[in-house]
This record gives C-alpha cells, structure tokens and sequence, in this order.
C-alpha cells in the first residue's frame, strides 16, 4: 500500500487489493458509459463541465467520496483531470514496477539445457568443475 498525492488528497492505494482492483474496473467502465452521454455539440462550457464530470465521478469511486473536491479544489479544469489521470497512471506504472521487482526475487530461474550452458560459460571463460576434471584426469 502506498501513498498517491494529487492536490489537497492523499489517500492509501493497494494495487495488490483485489477488491481495489474490482472497484478500479468498474469505474473504468462506468466512465466509459458515462463518456459516450457527454454532449457532441453545444456551448463548449458545457461539454468540459460534462467531461470533468465524468473524471469528477471516476476519481470519487476509485478513491472515496468527495475525493475529486480534495483533489481539483472546487475548480472545474480539464487540464487538471487528465493531470490527475497522468499522475495516478504514473502511480500505478510505479506500483507495478515495484511489485513486479519483489515478485522477481521468487521467481524460479531457468538454466537452460547443459549444451548452452556449457557454451556460455566457454564464451565467458568461466571454468567450470574443475575439481572433478581434476580427480576425473588422474
């Protein structure tokens, strides 16, 4: 869990939480819905209102309640949503990498077959085994 900052917010963040993670999704999703409602022609106020809007309700399900008033301080910016946008996607890049950093110290390595292996430690001039060449040529 980690600490995403944007404006006046600061909320605790879990990539690794399932139930997150469901609730990202869906807002995700919701988003998509509620973006194909925003008007195509009108006054242009209207369409960023429309559009804020929907980052407004994204930001407010993903995070918590009232999170957008925090996070934009009661302004209604395009500009800022999607800097918002950028930063939590930075975040969870970031998130990611992390996890994925811890993950590697798990993982199980391959070696291979014993041919390449052989060759590459030739290519390297690792010597392998020698005691046993050694105890093998007396």
């Amino acid at each position: 869990m980690s600490l995403f900052k944007f404006g006046n917010l600061e909320a605790e963040i879990d990539f690794t939480d399932v139930d997150f993670l469901e609730n990202l999704e869906e807002a995700k999703r919701l988003m998509q819905e509620e973006a194909k409602q925003i008007p195509k022609t009108g006054k242009t106020a209207d369409i960023i209102r429309a559009q804020c809007q929907c980052y407004f309700n994204f930001f407010d399900r993903v995070i918590g309640e009232g999170a957008h008033e925090a996070m934009f301080l009661g302004k209604t910016s395009l500009n800022s949503c999607l800097d918002a946008t950028d930063a939590l996607l930075a975040f969870e890049n970031s998130e990611a990498v992390k996890m994925n950093e811890r993950y590697s110290e798990y993982t199980v390595k391959q070696h291979g077959n014993r041919q390449r292996k052989r060759n590459y430690n030739k290519q390297q001039g690792k010597k392998t085994n020698q005691n046993f060449n050694a105890v093998r040529n007396r």
